[in-house]
């Protein structure tokens, strides 16, 4: 039985002279494999606003519209800006998909050379497919390769952060492995917020990765790195919220900043957040299926047998420790980290997919432990069926795919009049339709998941004043309804149907476009100030 734990590079550790080929075999082929399956993406969030804000920034629309992408609008926009170029030049839906994937390959690529260096033996290639096989058939990763969701990206910093940091032990000075790592992840954090919560691991962990002495230079490089990642993923997007909207977030936190546009509290999603004792048993809240930590069910055994072989990593790396306590020192680290990110999620989201990062960890690590433990005669059998039996108990919830199609995303639009206004009135996802609209042809949401009639925000201030006072042609886009009669929120600025729909064909739903017609006249609302700019 082996009983190595985590150890510095050494000419026995490194003797493969090209470490990186199975690994890299292994996620490029796992990762097609894993798209060719479930097709291209077409997910709420795509739907809503990874298209569109992208979009409207490149067409020069974007200020003229109001909320067509409802509350996710705002959210940087800087990481879909190369989907969104290729969907609007009508490139095929396998090669965006392509693109979208690389993220994936590259987060697991990542964890599969960190399996190899947190345990050296016994390594082969076998193991570093089964490893493979175990990570990317996760609840959390499976189901957000080759999408726009962008959890993928956060995951390929993440991994690469810890892969550099144990790459670096006894071999970088603390700027050389730190500033590296902080860089990483601001990035991360910087094109996604959510990828914050992978931060806050971070700096436990360079706390805790060497003597207490150096823990300061140790931070310093990593706030450095991190610093210099954020301003330089999320400070130009920062700028023009702050100079826009007055909140450099907006509209997250501003109970905060107390922008005029949006309500002052932090629009928080608490829909998943687990309260009270379900905190500490999420790991085991996860055995069953349920929509407990997502829309859709799922279920997965990867977090709660990721953390108990960490454990016993801990404990064995403990009894060893007398032969190299430099070792306990990264140990420690990766241990720090998974537990303050497990912490700093379980607060602010519980939403699993955010997850993707510490699934792969957990899949490495029940891989590996199973490698170190099992007699050599049993390993082969046994890395093989534990890697099938974590894929087939795996519950993966689906995000909603479409076959491969060329172009990606179609909506074909009848011909609008050039002084027409599109009003939204509903919270469906209606933004990748609106990507498609006339640059001359303005869209403005009037009720979505972030704005109502009744909520007088200076934006809905704003967007009342536009419909009130439009004098050309008042178009509603919508969702075709279903058995039940659609909410007619626009009747409270004195609207109505006019006349009979036509349809709107796309290939990620049901869409049509009405007229719309002033009837009774109405109060203002909302009687705050239009902004001048």
């Amino acid at each position: 039985m082996h009983k190595d734990v985590l150890l510095p590079p050494s000419p026995s550790v490194t003797s493969n002279p090209n470490p990186w080929k199975a690994p890299a075999m292994t996620a490029l082929v796992l990762v097609l494999l894993a798209m060719a399956i479930q097709g291209q993406d077409g997910n709420w969030d795509l739907r809503n606003y990874h298209l569109y804000t992208p979009s409207a920034l490149l067409d020069g629309r974007f200020s003229q519209d109001i909320a067509a992408a409802q509350l996710q609008t705002w959210h940087n926009p800087t990481l879909d800006v190369p989907f969104a170029w290729m969907v609007r030049a009508g490139f095929p839906g396998w090669l965006v998909s392509l693109w979208l994937g690389l993220h994936a390959f590259i987060a697991v690529l990542f964890a599969l050379r960190l399996l190899d260096q947190l345990w050296p033996h016994p390594r082969s290639t076998l193991r570093t497919a089964m490893a493979g096989l175990a990570a990317v058939g996760g609840a959390a990763v499976m189901p957000s390769i080759g999408t726009t969701f962008n959890d993928a990206f956060v995951a390929a910093g993440v991994m690469a952060g810890l892969w550099w940091a144990v790459d670096s032990q006894g071999r970088r000075s603390a700027w050389a492995t730190w500033g590296p790592v902080g860089l990483f992840a601001g990035l991360a954090a910087g094109l996604k917020l959510t990828g914050a919560m992978y931060c806050i691991g971070f700096i436990g962990a360079a706390l805790v990765a060497g003597p207490l002495r150096a823990a300061p230079l140790r931070l310093l490089a990593l706030a450095a790195g991190g610093i210099a990642g954020g301003l330089l993923a999320a400070g130009p997007w920062a700028l023009y919220l702050w100079q826009t909207h007055g909140n450099p977030l907006f509209p997250y936190f501003n109970e905060w900043f107390a922008s005029p546009d949006a309500l002052p509290h932090g629009h928080k999603d608490m829909r998943f957040v687990p309260q009270g004792l379900d905190a500490v048993l999420v790991p085991f809240h996860l055995l069953l299926e349920s929509s407990r930590f997502s829309e859709s069910k799922l279920a997965d055994p990867r977090l709660l047998l990721g953390f108990s072989a960490l454990a016993a990593w801990w404990v064995t790396a403990w009894r060893a420790r007398a032969r190299d306590a430099r070792d306990m020192g990264m140990i420690h680290a990766l241990l720090v980290f998974v537990l303050l990110s497990f912490v700093v999620w379980v607060k602010l989201y519980g939403i699993y997919r955010y997850l993707f990062a510490l699934e792969l960890i957990c899949s490495i690590a029940i891989i590996g432990m199973l490698s170190q433990w099992l007699p050599p005669r049993f390993a082969r059998t046994a890395l093989v069926v534990s890697a099938l039996l974590l894929v087939g108990v795996a519950n993966r919830p689906g995000w909603g795919r479409e076959s491969f199609s060329t172009p990606m995303v179609d909506v074909r639009l009848p011909a609008l009049p050039r002084d027409a206004l599109v009003v939204l009135a509903e919270d469906k996802p209606l933004g990748y339709a609106v990507a498609y609209l006339p640059v001359d042809v303005p869209a403005v949401s009037i009720h979505n998941n972030f704005m109502t009639p009744e909520r007088c925000t200076r934006l809905q201030a704003r967007a009342e004043h536009r419909v009130r006072q439009h004098t050309g042609p008042l178009l509603l886009l919508r969702e075709v309804p279903g058995s039940t009669p659609p909410a007619e929120h626009y009747q409270a600025y004195g609207l109505a149907l006019g006349g009979a729909c036509q349809a709107v064909p796309t290939n990620l739903g049901q869409l049509e476009i009405c007229p719309l017609e002033r009837r009774a006249a109405t109060p203002t609302i909302c009687p705050a100030p239009v902004p001048g700019r």
